[in-house]
């Protein structure tokens, strides 16, 4: 029976650093996959004082006001409670340790982290501290109403908060070490889906879809800060994904064509970002109107124009574009022409397929920036028997 041995050339193998380290091969598709034997070198190593020692702190920055103010029992929910202090610890803990594990990755060159911008922090911070918000809260609504009057008493109270610090830290350490375009596209997801549902839900005026969409974010809703906060650092992530992915993409693909579907994203994430920093309130009314046009007229620019400037499209992607473009064109038809759809239901429905578009677009683009990968050859050569012996 003849064996084959696989030559791997020494630039693949210190570019992984990964000199001295047994391998693997398995078949996948048709392909040879190589990879080191132990998997567990591939998954991140978080060490517990990373997560642990933060959350050690906060609990006893807990621990120490609850027994300075004589709170001997902490209710679950509502003022000075579990909910309160672990939401705004892990906030605070969470985005700190990311801060603190994408800095120290870009300083070393290591880890993903190396591959963005210096620039595309802060907007990262932002998003994490109103993520970790947003899921604290729904979590904390959620054990309020299953356990409603709940009270425990100090020492239980605190190593609750522990937990739920720890547990963010944790999570937030390992998407710095894990981040990627796919992990920024879904954070932009749930910020904007979670920033806009917040703002529907606990909004003071309940009638306001009776006006429009852009009533969310008006000084009449007592959540207009957090809606305008949401799209702000939306059109923010969605700049710092394009400037990661064409980047990248410009290692293969150069010309006219690909910077100016960079410029329209650009632009397009510009917007989303001013309409939340200029609201539809009287002294930006005007202004605010003119951005969401802008807003509509370059998306229908990318959607006319994505035959001719995005690389290797496929005409699967370019039926599901024309025909997103089209039902969207029906919709402005029917509420302008016919009055049939209130302008909020326009709205919805343009937004929705909109950000649906715009998704399946920046997932097309990371993908052949994930085709767009370092060759190396390989020599498989017959291994004589005779000298092997």
């Amino acid at each position: 029976m003849e064996k084959y041995q696989i030559e791997i050339p020494k630039s693949a193998v210190k570019q992984l650093e990964l000199d001295g380290t047994e391998y693997s091969m398995r078949l996948e598709h048709n392909s040879i996959l190589v990879r080191p034997a132990n998997v567990v070198d591939l998954i991140p190593q978080i060490h517990f004082w990373w997560y642990g020692s933060l959350a050690f702190l906060s609990a006893a920055c807990f621990l120490f006001y609850m027994l300075n103010q004589h709170y001997h029992v902490v209710p679950l929910s509502g003022n000075y409670s579990i909910a309160t202090a672990s939401i705004l610890l892990s906030a605070i803990c969470g985005t700190l340790v990311f801060a603190i594990t994408f800095i120290m990755q870009k300083i070393r060159g290591t880890g993903p982290a190396r591959s963005f911008s210096w620039r595309s922090l802060p907007p990262l911070i932002v998003a994490c501290a109103m993520i970790i918000v947003f899921i604290m809260l729904a979590v904390y609504w959620l054990f309020g109403e299953l356990f409603k009057g709940l009270m425990l008493d100090i020492y239980t109270s605190t190593v609750l908060v522990f937990i739920a610090v720890a547990v963010v830290n944790y999570l937030m350490i390992n998407l710095a070490m894990t981040i990627s375009p796919g992990i920024i596209t879904n954070l932009m997801t749930i910020m904007i889906v979670g920033g806009v549902g917040f703002s529907m839900l606990t909004n003071s005026t309940k009638n306001w879809w009776r006006h429009n969409f852009s009533c969310l974010g008006t000084n009449q809703n007592n959540t207009h800060f957090s809606f305008n906060i949401t799209l702000v650092f939306s059109g923010l992530l969605l700049m710092i994904l394009i400037d990661y992915l064409f980047v990248n993409l410009n290692h293969k693909y150069h010309g006219w064509k690909v910077n100016t579907l960079r410029g329209l994203l650009y632009a397009l994430g510009g917007c989303i970002g001013c309409i939340g920093l200029f609201p539809n309130n009287p002294q930006f009314h005007v202004f605010h109107d003119r951005i969401a046009m802008w807003l509509v007229y370059l998306l229908l620019i990318l959607i006319a124009t994505v035959r001719w400037i995005l690389p290797e499209v496929t005409k699967e992607f370019l039926k599901v574009s024309y025909m997103i473009g089209g039902v969207i064109a029906v919709d402005y038809i029917v509420f302008e022409a016919f009055t049939y759809l209130s302008l909020t239901a326009f709205e919805l429905i343009a937004f929705i397929l909109a950000f649906a578009w715009v998704l399946l677009l920046l997932q097309y683009i990371e993908n052949l920036v994930n085709n767009n990968v370092q060759i190396f050859p390989v020599t498989i050569k017959v291994v004589d028997a005779q000298s092997e012996k």
